[in-house]
């Protein structure tokens, strides 16, 4: 079986943490049904892909960070209330059945899917935008509730979702994209201590897929302000939308594959 070979599972992991990386996604909405498929236990998957959220987000927020790009002021309430939701999210998983859990994971790809087609890459405003501190404040703390408690049943950091949420407040792709992948960092995290106690994880699988996250996140965070013209256009215009199509399709089998057990 693949999943039992650990290098492939790390280059699998290696070219799809740099496209997250540039789409400040962690790529659990992708790793989960992926290992699956290949052979992983959902109850395994879940942490797993989380784990691989914090690598992946963790590397390109340092570089996002030290480049100016994270808003914090309006990370913080999503951080705050998706922190608090993620253990939520986590006890429910033991009490849904798989099927249930895939089911709900399909429908969770295709919005996410569809958002990605129709999301905005327009990069004008690269500064902090003035939002009223009061819908700011709700706004996080309610999207981020519902974000980790989803993180921590799915499985999922919510990138797909914050990323086109801050984009219609106003933010450009890339300062959207650099504090999304903060917050997934602490949703995430919140996530996998949940899950932890009840996972039993290959070790050696999870240090290939570490590094090889770590290295495709840093380089997928300097591909966003990569200066050639043509490759930047190519990123920002087209492979948001291409993504989107990928995982509408990935979202259609998994809910063939749920009808099928």
């Amino acid at each position: 079986m693949l999943f039992t070979d650990p290098p492939v599972l790390g280059s699998i992991v290696l070219f799809s943490s740099i496209l997250f990386a540039v789409m400040g996604i962690g790529g659990a909405i992708v790793y989960v049904p992926l290992f699956y498929w290949l052979g992983m236990d959902l109850m395994v998957a879940i942490p797993v892909a989380l784990m691989l959220n914090i690598v992946t987000a963790g590397s390109a927020s340092v570089t996002y960070l030290r480049k100016g790009m994270v808003d914090i002021h309006t990370a913080f309430p999503f951080i705050l209330a998706s922190v608090a939701g993620a253990p939520v999210g986590a006890y429910l998983t033991d009490l849904t059945p798989d099927n249930v859990i895939l089911g709900m994971f399909s429908i969770v790809l295709l919005i996410a899917g569809i958002l990605m087609i129709y999301l905005k890459n327009d990069d004008t405003c690269d500064r902090e935008i003035d939002i009223d501190p009061k819908v700011r404040l709700l706004l996080g703390l309610g999207t981020g509730l519902v974000i980790g408690i989803a993180a921590g049943l799915l499985g999922i950091g919510g990138g797909t979702f914050i990323v086109p949420l801050l984009i219609a407040l106003g933010y450009g792709i890339k300062r959207a994209t650099a504090t999304s992948a903060l917050i997934i960092v602490f949703t995430s995290a919140s996530g996998l201590l949940a899950h932890l106690s009840n996972s039993q994880l290959d070790m050696t699988s999870m240090v290939y897929m570490a590094v090889a996250a770590l290295i495709g996140s840093q380089l997928g965070s300097h591909i966003m302000y990569i200066e050639i013209d043509y490759l930047r256009t190519m990123s920002e215009r087209y492979f948001t939308k291409v993504f989107g199509i990928f995982i509408i399709i990935i979202a259609l089998l998994l809910q063939y594959s749920t009808h099928l057990q």
